[in-house]
Formats: structure tokens, C-alpha cells, sequence
């Protein structure tokens, strides 16, 4: 299968309103990406240029298999993402930065494509323009929880919260997909710069109509002439030449990577990531650091001792280990909480395909596995050679993968 010719334009734009420019691109040979910076001017312009610079290592390296270059792609991302923490833990002017990630690497007829934060890429194919990634947004989250409509989005007062960004934790994770190339696709990075103003339709019709440079110039014109209230950077990836592949492409699946440093504490982790956006005080709000809460204790009136003696000491003593006991048994249950809200396992009930949530386990009446989703899917519907693997329970590394996994069960009748 010959590999594709594959050229990339792309241009970055201050915007109508912005005094300085945040965003960055990355055009190489066979990677390319766009990335979107915040917490402050320069903590901004310093996290997407750190971001890119992993990535761009990779840039014309050759690869034994796609799984190789898509490890490789991912591990670059945490590359990324923990250089922007150390930077913005050594450097005070710094604390708070981050950045969005949207980079595609090109091995031969695939494209690998790694996602954190709401900087987009969409694929134009045979005139129809769909978008890949998911925005990692507060709006996006209520959007799936079918709390909002789409159309609520211009208006939220919350719609520029992201939830995932580069350098917000030590911790980051990162959406893959695999695409097969078509000649003549296009692949659409950019910022919300150009997302938030410029709909799809007015987005799709550009990137049909026009070249690739042309295409980047009139989508930056079109997001200014909107208002242009942010940085706008797009970049635009033309599949041209070689033999059109019979593969189809590949369905999406999102990855959890953790960096080998140990996470920061909850309480750090939130008031880095408040940093992000506007934070002012509430009206009113008052200081409340130690000083205040030692001003506190004073002000109240010691109780008399009801016990005295060694009655005292010991119901003290008896009191802390009650409530140590206590403690610890909360504690290991909300682990196991967790532990089993995250466990999925698909499995059969009443002939039926489904999803459960937990373990296959059971402490007297207390059973650790729960039908989580019906899929429709019956075993009559199944070639018969499969059915033991899912009547003993095929487990999942999370809900998505035992998505994938339903998703993929082939079917009596189903084309190969």
C-alpha cells in the first residue's frame, strides 16, 4: 500500500480582542499539532511552546508498527505534561499555567491523533465535515448528561471551564484515536478561538471550497470577523496521492496514562487549576488563615470536666479508638466504593448482552456486581463459539473499553 502525500498549512492570529498570542502550532514532516495556552500572559505563550517541543522530537522518526509510534505519541504528551508542572512549580511566575493538546503524528496510512482540552480536529471526507475530538469542558459534560443543549452553550456562564488541560496535575489523560487516510481528506486542528465563533457547516464549506493555505487564511478572517474575542490558530493537513486503502477507520478509544511522579494533594491541585480562569473574591469574603482561627478558640468558653481521674482517661482513650475504628472502616470503604465503581465486566443476563459495574463477587446478601447497561444484544445474535466467553464475563478496563468490546462482538450474518 503506498503511503500518502501529506503537506500541512497553518497560521496563528492575535485576534480582535487579546493582547498577546497564547496559542501555538507545530508543522513538521509527519507531526503536527496546536495547542492553546493559559494562566496569564506569559505562563500562557510558555506552556503551549513547552507542550509542542515532545512532540516535535518525534518529527520524521521511523517506526517498527503503529503501536510503537502511538506508545511513543503518548508518552511525548507526558513528556509534556510534566514538563509544564516542573516549570510551573519552579517558577512563581508561572504557577498556574497550562495548555490545551491536539497533535496528529502520520506513519504511513494511518494517522495517530492524542487530545487534552478543547482545541479540536475535525476530518473533511468525501465533502463531510466530523469533528474527532471530544471538548473536555464543563458545557461538553452537561451536554452528555443532557443537563444543556448545544444550543445553551453560547450563553453558559461556565462555557469556557475545561476539565482536562496539560499542566493543571501531575497526573494527565489523554484521548487516541487511529484514522486510516483516504486521499484526499482533510484534517482540521484549531483552537476554540475559531470553534467558539465559527460553526461546522461554516467550517466545512471553507475547507471544500478552498486550498489548504487558503483555507487557514479565510478561517482566521472568518473567526476576526466574528469578533475574534481569542487567539485563533488553525492548521490544516492534506492527504493527497498513493492507492486509497480498503480499510475503514478505526473506531476511537480513550487511554488513561499516569506520570511515574507521585499526584499533588487535592487542595493544591484545586487552587492551581482555579488559576486557570478569572478567580475574584466574593463579596464580602473574609481571610480565613490561622490567626483568625486561633482568635476563635480563644473566644470560647472552656467546658467544666464532667469526669475526673482515671474514669477520664480511660473513656477518653475509649472514645479516640472507637473513632479510629471508625475511620479506618470508612476509609477502606470508600476505596472499595471506588475501586468498584471503576471495575466493568460484560457478561449475560436472561440471554442478553450487558455491562456491569463492579465485581463478581458476594458477601452474604451484599452482591459487588451490578448490571450497569442493556445492550440489546442477545446471544442467539452471537456466534456460538463466543458464548463461554461471555457467559464466564469478560472484564474491561473501563466503561469505554466494554463499549468497544459490545461494540466489536462479531454477529451470525455479519459481513466479515
Amino acid at each position: 500500500m503506498d503511503a500518502p502525500q501529506v503537506t500541512a498549512h497553518g497560521r496563528s492570529d492575535v485576534g480582535r480582542v487579546r493582547s498577546g498570542n497564547e496559542d501555538a502550532l507545530l508543522i513538521g514532516r509527519t507531526v503536527f499539532a496546536v495547542a492553546d495556552g493559559m494562566g496569564g500572559h506569559r505562563g500562557g505563550e510558555v506552556a503551549s511552546a513547552e507542550a509542542l517541543e515532545p512532540l516535535r522530537a518525534l518529527d520524521g522518526r521511523p517506526f517498527p508498527s503503529s503501536d510503537a509510534a502511538m506508545l511513543a505519541l503518548t508518552e511525548a504528551v507526558v513528556t509534556a505534561n510534566t514538563t509544564v508542572v516542573q516549570r510551573s512549580h519552579d517558577e512563581s511566575e508561572l504557577t498556574g499555567m497550562g495548555t490545551t493538546l491536539t497533535g496528529v503524528l502520520v506513519t504511513g496510512r494511518e494517522a495517530l491523533l492524542v487530545h487534552v482540552g478543547d482545541s479540536r480536529a475535525y476530518l473533511l471526507r468525501d465533502g463531510h465535515l466530523r469533528q474527532l475530538t471530544e471538548d473536555h469542558t464543563l458545557v461538553q459534560a452537561l451536554i452528555d448528561q443532557g443537563r444543556i443543549t448545544r444550543d445553551d452553550v453560547a450563553t453558559h456562564p461556565h462555557r469556557s471551564v475545561i476539565t482536562r488541560a496539560i499542566g493543571v496535575s501531575e497526573d494527565v489523560e489523554i484521548d487516541s484515536q487511529r484514522l486510516t487516510l483516504h486521499d484526499g481528506d482533510r484534517l482540521v486542528l484549531c483552537s476554540d478561538g475559531l470553534s467558539v465563533v465559527v460553526d461546522d457547516d461554516a467550517i466545512a464549506d471553507t475547507v471544500r471550497r478552498h486550498s489548504p493555505g487558503e483555507t487557514a487564511e479565510r478561517l482566521i478572517d472568518l473567526a476576526n470577523a466574528a469578533g475574534g474575542p481569542d487567539n485563533i490558530t488553525v492548521l490544516v493537513i492534506a492527504v493527497d496521492g498513493g492507492t486509497d486503502p480498503d480499510a475503514t477507520t478505526k473506531l476511537p478509544r480513550t487511554i488513561r496514562i499516569r506520570t511515574d511522579t507521585p499526584a499533588s494533594d487535592t487542595r493544591e491541585w484545586a487552587d492551581r487549576f482555579s488559576d486557570l480562569g478569572d478567580r475574584s473574591p466574593a463579596p464580602g469574603a473574609r481571610g480565613g488563615g490561622s490567626a483568625g482561627r486561633s482568635s476563635r478558640r480563644a473566644e470560647r468558653p472552656s467546658r467544666p470536666r464532667l469526669l475526673g481521674g482515671t474514669f477520664d482517661r480511660v473513656a477518653l482513650k475509649l472514645v479516640v479508638a472507637a473513632i479510629t475504628v471508625v475511620l479506618l472502616v470508612s476509609a477502606v470503604l470508600l476505596g472499595a466504593r471506588v475501586i468498584i465503581d471503576r471495575a466493568y465486566l460484560v457478561g449475560v443476563v436472561d440471554e442478553e448482552i450487558v455491562i456491569f459495574r463492579g465485581f463478581d463477587v458476594q458477601f452474604g446478601p451484599i452482591d459487588l456486581l451490578q448490571v450497569h447497561e442493556r445492550t440489546g444484544v442477545t446471544l442467539d445474535r452471537i456466534q456460538p463459539a463466543l458464548h463461554p466467553v461471555y457467559e464466564a464475563g469478560r472484564p474491561a478496563a473501563d466503561l469505554g473499553d466494554a463499549r468497544r468490546i459490545v461494540r466489536n462482538i462479531p454477529l451470525v450474518g455479519a459481513a466479515p
